[in-house]
């Protein structure tokens, strides 16, 4: 934790959000136990970095639609500041991170992701959607080739409407740019979708699993947001998000 605080100084930000991942399918006691980890961890980090770094205590809660009660029950913490709602995985598959692609059907594997996504969405337990579209950073070149995503931006505007509706937003997550792509999670295109519907809450996020990326590539992703005619992006507090000019 400390190392991620000081490498966020070194990079000159003014603000951390820490988002363990939560997941919901691995049993009610270990996302306790991970919470209640952070809550100890993030206290230290906000007595020894306080004046220098805001550190925004948060989670990744993963597929909270498997579980909604649990789910409910975990985001009703008030020491929390922000929640990411992600989709890792549909029900009875594994992780995204461990398809073969290359067999893989892909209509099957969209059409099943968006399905889901459209039940994570109206569940609502989260203050942004993180990485949409997560499976493209795993894909190898040629199932990239094979997806045709914009036969369902039709599907994803209708969840991304639900999202608004909610109050809540999106992240634009950079990982799929330190990884050597061309590409953020969602894409310029998705962004573009998100704003034309009536989208005003974005954040950014580095996906960072280890010190050395914090913050890494979120200069561009805040170039990107503003290129999709968004004049600002939001910093959460207390389940709040605080707009910053994407200028400055």
């Amino acid at each position: 934790m400390f190392s991620i605080c000081e490498e966020a100084l070194s990079r000159g930000l003014g603000g951390i959000a820490i988002t363990d991942h939560v997941d919901i399918d691995s049993g009610e006691a270990s996302c306790r136990e991970t919470l209640d980890g952070l809550k100890t961890d993030i206290t230290r980090a906000r007595d020894a970095f306080g004046g220098r770094l805001e550190i925004s205590m948060g989670m990744e809660l993963g597929e909270a639609h498997h579980n909604v009660p649990l789910a409910r029950d975990l985001v009703s913490d008030d020491c929390l500041d922000f929640v990411i709602g992600s989709l890792h995985h549909v029900r009875k598959s594994e992780d995204y991170f461990y398809i073969d692609y290359d067999r893989a059907d892909m209509d099957a594997l969209w059409r099943n992701y968006y399905e889901e996504l459209v039940e994570m969405a109206e569940v609502g337990c989260f203050d942004v959607v993180g990485h949409i579209n997560y499976q493209v950073r795993y894909m190898t070149e040629s199932a990239r080739a094979r997806t045709d995503l914009p036969r369902y931006y039709g599907t994803l505007e209708n969840i991304l409407k639900t999202v608004i509706r909610s109050g809540k937003g999106i992240e634009i997550n950079t990982s799929s740019l330190w990884r050597g792509l061309d590409f953020t999670l969602p894409s310029s295109e998705v962004i573009e979708i998100y704003r034309r519907a009536g989208g005003k809450i974005i954040t950014t996020g580095s996906d960072a699993h280890d010190a050395a990326r914090v913050g890494e590539a979120i200069d561009d992703a805040v170039k990107r947001i503003a290129s999709a005619g968004f004049d600002k992006f939001a910093f959460f507090k207390k389940r709040t998000p605080y707009f910053h000019d994407v200028r400055q």
